[in-house]
């Protein structure tokens, strides 16, 4: 055993000794000035580049060379393809005595290497390519298969150094900075493990950002050739600012990568996209997203062949191209699905100032089926479902300063309760019942509009009145509006027909209705506005154009209720003009026919209602004349029981004149002629009232009364001479008269 050991010893030493023999052969051989030498030889042979380098050396590490330069093609006037200022190279001398070439190990530091694309499919390095296949012939002769060089490298280190890719207009520039690569058991075919690190930077128009990259797999060179080079990336860390993306997959061709990855990307707030997309709105949490995806990336386009997604409650597929050489343009098709939970638009509001506050929105299932490019976004199919709420969407959008759209929608609801409970406003309606609805629609110069609703069941209510099983059906278009329904209103059978052109700007509408009972309620006080915002809003009230419509048409009443009034069947006609909260611009013509009722101070009633006001006007200032007018002994007109009231009035400009007014009832007969200015209230009416003997006081001829002044403050006039034209007082006279003559 001693023996062995001392032999081993012996063995060891003489190793060594022949080692370090062969070192300083090889060091008294290799010196700086021969390895200089070399290099430039074999870069003229191989590379057909020119190449300058500061210092050359043989040491333990093996070959080390200082800065190292290599030209572009043209020389170093064109400028540097590669510059490395630190390189080593360690060969394997055991290979090399068997004609091998094989590497222990590679070192660079401070490498930066510039890629440029001249033009399309032609690249700063093509000619090094086709060098390293030939051994520096040149370009085979085409058809004629090429063999690469056969060489190892055990391991490769390179630390603080960066790639640059400009593209052919020099629009966009990709940058690797401060990158470090760990590589072993490289050869020219076989895949083999890698490690790196590096700092993505964009500069373009469309994007522009620093990005941190951990990128850690397997990849083959393709026999010197990046376009048949190939990855299978087992891990990679991409960051932009404090959003975090994990990715692994495959690519194919090193320079147009054909990849397939999956994605994972972290919950971000959309502030931290601000940096690159300004626009885009703060502190909107977005939720975790993974994806997989099948791409070709070239410097013209990236062709997406499928992205499938699940971000949260969403989920879509994603496919198209974006190009961006030579201009940006994208034509993509987007398959959305999400479901929402339920939510107050009151947040959301609070970061989309558009969106309106207040809307509960129940679960909803959304779907979407888009194309998008930059001339239009085509939306091939969409559906939004919430409870029994369904909308249905189709059509096509133009951005721009010239925008279009064109779209066709539907709405069904199975209970329009639902729709109620979304909006508040909607709630106190009690909104209930079926409806169905379509319509098309195109907005360019002119919005061209077409489109129908149904329901059937509906029923809602205000704060007096209620409406049940309705059921009707309207047709609309840009200028007209058709609609018939049937229903009941407070449980009174009712019908009515509807007809509006030129809606958008002044409504001409023809309402047809018959209601079997109007029930009447006097609607609540409201608190008169007072203060500063009162003033403006009555101002801006003022200087706004006043709304304006027409209406024609008949309606008939079986029965009317009313704490002021109760009539018996009423039949209405009107055919009114420029109908406007000022009433200033009215006219056209308007009668009614009353058979028979009560009324009970109409006064109160026209301070409510300024249609009843309108159309009772010489029936109220009848009330207000037979107390003023005490000396004609006149029954109190405000609480009567008549037997029939018709009206038929002209209007023009706002001046309201009385054709015929007529009231019978068992204690007179009434009779007003004149006219009312409907804006200032100003009176000109003739009053002729036929007292019969149910009053108490029997006349034989109709008393007649002027009435002039306001509506609020008029003043009463008798007539002298159809006083003096009753009989009884005509006979009195005739006596008196005869007696003082005598």
């Amino acid at each position: 055993m001693r023996k062995l050991l001392k032999f081993s010893a012996w063995a060891a030493a003489l190793a060594l000794a022949i080692g370090l023999t062969a070192f300083l052969t090889l060091k008294f051989y290799f010196t700086p000035d021969r390895i200089r030498k070399l290099v430039m030889e074999y870069a003229g042979k191989n590379i057909g580049r020119e190449i300058s380098l500061d210092a050359a050396a043989l040491n333990l590490r093996g070959f080390s060379i200082k800065n190292l330069k290599i030209a572009e093609t043209g020389g170093f006037k064109k400028g540097e393809f590669m510059s490395a200022e630190d390189f080593g190279i360690r060969p394997d001398l055991r290979a090399l005595l068997k004609k091998e070439f094989r590497i222990n190990s590679i070192y660079a530091s401070g490498v930066t290497i510039r890629i440029l694309q001249v033009k399309k499919d032609d690249y700063n390095f093509s000619d090094l390519l086709a060098d390293s296949r030939t051994g520096g012939a040149g370009k085979p002769p085409p058809g004629v298969p090429v063999k690469p060089i056969k060489i190892g490298v055990s391991n490769i280190s390179v630390k603080n150094s960066r790639i640059i890719y400009a593209n052919s207009d020099r629009s966009m520039t990709v940058t690797l900075s401060g990158l470090s690569l760990k590589a072993n058991s490289l050869t020219p075919d076989e895949l083999f493990p890698f490690e790196a690190a590096f700092t993505l930077a964009i500069r373009s128009s469309y994007l522009t950002g620093e990005f941190p990259v951990y990128a850690k797999g397997r990849t083959a060179l393709g026999g010197w050739d990046p376009q048949k080079g190939r990855a299978e990336i087992e891990k990679a860390v991409l960051k932009a600012g404090k959003i975090s993306c994990e990715l692994k997959g495959s690519l194919d061709n090193l320079v147009e990568p054909d990849a397939k990855i999956s994605l994972h990307l972290k919950t971000f707030s959309s502030t931290d996209l601000k940096p690159y997309f300004p626009g885009i709105p703060a502190r909107i949490l977005l939720p975790a997203m993974d994806a997989d995806t099948a791409f070709k990336l070239t410097s013209r386009d990236l062709l997406l062949k499928k992205l499938d997604f699940q971000a949260g409650p969403a989920r879509g597929a994603l496919k198209g191209r974006i190009a961006w050489n030579p201009a940006f343009d994208y034509d993509l098709t987007a398959d959305i699905k999400a479901q929402t939970p339920e939510l107050d638009t009151t947040e959301v509001a609070r970061k989309f100032h558009a969106v309106p506050k207040n809307i509960k929105i129940p679960l909803t299932d959304i779907s979407a089926l888009l194309a998008i490019s930059p001339a239009k976004i085509v939306l091939l199919a969409a559906d939004v479902s919430a409870k029994s709420l369904k909308f249905s969407a189709s059509g096509q959008f133009k951005p721009g300063p010239e925008f279009a759209a064109s779209c066709r929608l539907t709405m069904d609801a199975g209970d329009l309760h639902d729709l109620g409970a979304m909006f508040p406003p909607l709630k106190e309606y009690d909104l209930k019942g079926k409806a169905h609805a379509e319509t098309a629609f195109s907005i360019g110069k002119d919005l061209e509009l077409k489109g129908m609703a149904e329901f059937d069941g509906l029923s809602a209510k205000t704060a007096d009145m209620q409406l049940s099983e309705l059921k009707g059906r309207a047709d609309f278009s840009t200028e007209q509006l058709e609609a018939e329904a049937a229903g009941k209103l407070d449980g009174a059978a009712m019908k009515i027909e509807v007809t509006a052109k030129n809606y958008r700007i002044h409504p001409q509408v023809t309402l047809n209705l018959d209601l079997a009972t109007l029930k009447l309620k006097n609607p609540p006080a409201q608190k008169a506005a007072s203060g500063p915002a009162s003033s403006a809003a009555s101002k801006k009230g003022r200087d706004a154009k006043l709304f304006a419509f027409d209406i024609s048409g008949r309606t008939r009443i079986g029965a009317i209720e009313h704490p002021n009034l109760t009539a018996g069947e009423t039949l209405l006609t009107y055919n009114l003009k420029d109908i406007s909260d000022g009433l200033n611009r009215l006219s056209g013509a308007a009668a009614f026919n009353i058979s028979g009722g009560k009324f009970d101070d109409l006064y109160a009633l026209a301070k409510k209602y300024k249609t009843a006001k309108v159309a009772l006007y010489p029936m109220i200032m009848l009330g207000k004349v037979s107390k003023l007018a005490k000396g004609l002994k006149l029954p109190d007109f405000n609480t009567i029981a008549f037997t029939k009231m018709e009206g038929d009035y002209v209007f023009l400009d706002g001046v309201m004149k009385i054709q015929k007014s007529a009231l019978n009832a068992d204690v007179a007969d009434a009779e007003t002629t004149g006219s009312v200015n409907l804006v200032s209230d100003a009176l000109d009416l003739k009053i002729n009232t036929m007292l019969k003997q149910a009053s108490g006081v029997t006349l034989s001829a109709p008393v007649g009364m002027t009435v002039k002044g306001t509506f609020d403050s008029p003043s009463v006039k008798p007539d002298v001479k159809s006083i003096m034209e009753q009989p009884a007082i005509k006979k009195g006279v005739e006596k008196l008269l005869k007696k003082f003559l005598k």
